[in-house]
């Protein structure tokens, strides 16, 4: 994806462009963001942008032909335009969702009083990100390519962002991490229990009573389902809860060694395993031939698929760990890393555990946590001799 964003201040962005996720899709090629002053575009002799709005006014409104001419240098038949606003319609996580599969977007950022009216003539959409005003419209735009970045595939891990506040229009509960008491504020007992299915339920609960103290007005949203592109609203506010949907027998056909879904065959994507039902684990296609969701009905091929997705994260967990001990000690490295194993395990245990079950769970984590006991062991073992070096080199 390529994001230009047209601005007056294209400073702004370079901290922005140099940090974090942002900085690692930049230069994995994921992701294209460039900043254009469109004071480079004006035509009057002081480079000019802005003038007193006719009718009198406070403030200074921006001219069109800078920004016209800044977006027909760069815009092409798959562009998007969006204009940065306090009019423009609110940004949710379904829009970042919606303008992450775009190929090329178009950013205008806007400063002093406003734009001329016409300049939204050359748009496609108006964005806001909530009901107060700035200064301009940079923020806004670094927003947009935060939220729409990490959407973008390969950016970060897909299951990531799927279990994101607001997905499912509630929010996420509360986690807690070491000590266990903090200045007499104590981690709450269910988390320590290790009975999976408890925690798992807790968790739910807490979204629930989260969302209705802080937004109740998501509560009012009805969940979406989705049947070959057609949307059908339920009001269900968890999926998990759905019963008695008809859902036909699945098709499959094999291209390519993997299973697609027969296009002709009209199937539910829910994300339910219930032996007794016909529903089963859900997954995206790779085939671009393919429906854009395969649902598993047998139990076996499911509990592999997912142990396959399991040992493949697990396997970038260890390299990560394998990184980490051959770079020089640092304490903000070694704890990225076991924040990294916290959030895999807090994600295979609600991902996962209503397929696998409590016993096979139980197993995956123990592996976790061997893997991480063996880190630390050898981080230990490096920092002790890296102190001996050390001091061997003072006596010298």
């Amino acid at each position: 994806m390529k994001i230009d964003v047209l601005t007056l201040f294209p400073e702004m962005f370079k901290g922005f462009k140099e940090e974090s996720i942002i900085k690692r899709a930049i230069k994995e090629k994921k992701v294209d963001i460039n900043t254009i002053n469109f004071r480079d575009f004006a035509k009057n002799k002081h480079k000019k942008v802005d003038d007193t709005p006719y009718g009198g006014g406070s403030g200074m409104v921006l001219l069109c032909q800078p920004i016209f001419d800044a977006v027909e240098s760069i815009k092409k038949k798959d562009s998007k335009v969006i204009l940065l606003s306090p009019q423009g319609k609110p940004f949710t996580q379904e829009k970042a969702y919606e303008l992450s599969k775009e190929k090329h977007l178009i950013f205008i950022c806007g400063h002093y009083e406003g734009f001329d009216e016409r300049i939204t003539t050359i748009c496609d959409e108006e964005i806001s990100i909530g009901d107060y005003v700035l200064t301009g419209g940079e923020l806004p735009a670094m927003i947009l390519c935060d939220a729409i970045t990490r959407l973008i595939p390969g950016v970060i891990d897909e299951q990531s962002h799927k279990n994101d506040s607001f997905n499912d229009d509630l929010l996420d509960y509360p986690t807690y991490t070491k000590p266990r008491n903090y200045k007499g504020l104590k981690v709450p007992e269910i988390l320590l229990s290790g009975d999976h299915k408890k925690i798992e339920k807790w968790r739910k609960d807490e979204r629930l009573k989260v969302t209705k103290e802080k937004r109740p007005d998501l509560l009012s949203k009805n969940i979406t389902l989705e049947k070959d592109g057609i949307k059908n609203k339920k009001n269900k506010v968890y999926m998990d809860d759905i019963k008695n949907i008809k859902v036909t027998e699945v098709k499959t056909v094999t291209k390519n060694g993997r299973y697609i879904l027969d296009k002709n065959n009209l199937t539910w994507a829910v994300t339910v395993f219930n032996p007794n039902k016909i529903i089963g684990y859900k997954l995206k296609s790779k085939s671009k031939d393919a429906s854009n969701k395969i649902i598993i009905t047998k139990k076996d091929l499911s509990i592999k698929v997912i142990m396959k997705n399991i040992r493949k994260k697990i396997d970038i967990l260890t390299y990560h760990f394998n990184l980490s001990l051959s770079e020089d000690d640092n304490e903000d490295g070694v704890s990225n890393v076991l924040g990294e194993a916290e959030m895999l395990k807090s994600f295979i245990i609600a991902a996962y555990l209503k397929y696998l079950g409590d016993e096979k769970i139980d197993k995956i984590i123990k592996d976790i946590n061997m893997i991480v006991n063996e880190f630390m062991k050898a981080k230990t073992i490096k920092s002790t001799f890296l102190q001996q070096k050390q001091v061997s080199n003072r006596r010298r």
